[in-house]
């Protein structure tokens, strides 16, 4: 019996063979392997010679899975990061989004932070850890629903974080547990990253998977924008407009999510606002280049050209 694609994108399969290993090739030069390198990649092989269907989910999922592997990448232009802002949004989150307290105007972000409870440590912590599953989960649902919107949220994902990374390159941004650890002076560049309220969840539960999270973590001054906060807006933008239980379920993840990111003493409200607000922008700039796709420009005089189905 020999072993052969058939149907749509078969070509794909012989193509992930020779794909495959130069991909682990180059992750090898540039970062050095993971177990979970060799997982996904031999995944991805996998659902490639699986069938059309599974190809096609693939296809479909590739931006979610390109974006991870790309992430582990950021720490390779760390050094090309700009003037590091510590005491100038600590300022503008106080001026802006301040209250007057005994103590002075104090940012309500703050003050949010400052509000902890065991009931809270658990709810933001299990939130915040799953920031990528709730992604996931939503497109693999909507796989069977409506690829079309799957598409939508994968590419949106990439788009927000490709965003994201250059703001993080351009105008890296310290988190509030920064200044509470080092104050609001010029930035101590080699600090360690830190769980912050995080480590409740941890002291919580008695386990260590905010430590272990953050201690990977390769950019300390990535605040501005909450890319948290932007992957829990796509799937709410994405999904919107079909209503019902998914609308909402969607929606009130986010909300949790931009609380959590408080709460949890890992962003200012303009961090939030700015995760939103790259968030929109993907998964605007996806939704046209799908409408685009989809509507083609009309011919010359005026007609529209004809679309074979």
């Amino acid at each position: 019996m020999k072993l052969r694609p058939t149907g749509d994108g078969s070509r794909w399969a012989w193509a992930s063979l020779g794909g495959a290993p130069l991909l682990l090739l180059w992750i090898h030069a540039t970062l050095g392997l993971r177990p979970e390198h060799f997982v996904i990649v031999g995944l991805f092989v996998v659902l490639a010679w699986a069938g059309p269907r599974a190809r096609r989910f693939a296809a479909i999922a590739a931006p979610f899975v390109l974006t991870g592997l790309a992430y582990d990448h950021l720490r390779l232009f760390i050094h090309l990061r700009g003037e590091v802002h510590v005491g100038d949004l600590h300022e503008a989150e106080r001026a802006l989004f301040g209250v007057s307290t005994s103590a002075g105007r104090v940012p309500i972000s703050e003050l949010v932070a400052r509000a902890t409870h065991t009931a809270l440590d658990a709810l933001t912590g299990i939130v915040y850890l799953l920031y990528l599953i709730q992604v996931f989960a939503v497109g693999a649902y909507l796989y069977f629903r409506d690829q079309e919107r799957m598409q939508r949220l994968s590419w949106g994902f990439a788009a927000a974080s490709l965003l994201g990374w250059m703001i993080w390159i351009v105008w890296p941004a310290a988190p509030p547990w920064y200044v509470d650890l080092y104050g609001a002076g010029p930035a101590v560049l080699d600090a360690p990253s830190n769980p912050a309220g995080g480590a409740r969840f941890d002291a919580l539960f008695g386990v260590n998977v905010f430590h272990a999270f953050y201690a990977r973590s390769s950019n300390v001054f990535g605040a501005m924008p909450s890319l948290h906060v932007g992957y829990a807006v796509l799937p709410a933008l994405a999904t919107w407009s079909l209503g019902g239980r998914l609308r909402v379920f969607t929606a009130l993840w986010a909300a949790v999510m931009a609380f959590s990111a408080m709460y949890l003493r890992h962003h200012y409200i303009l961090d939030i606002l700015a995760g939103a607000a790259v968030a929109l922008a993907a998964d605007r700039a996806v939704l046209l280049a799908q409408r685009a796709r989809l509507d083609p420009a009309p011919s010359k005089d005026g007609a529209s050209p004809e679309v074979s189905v």
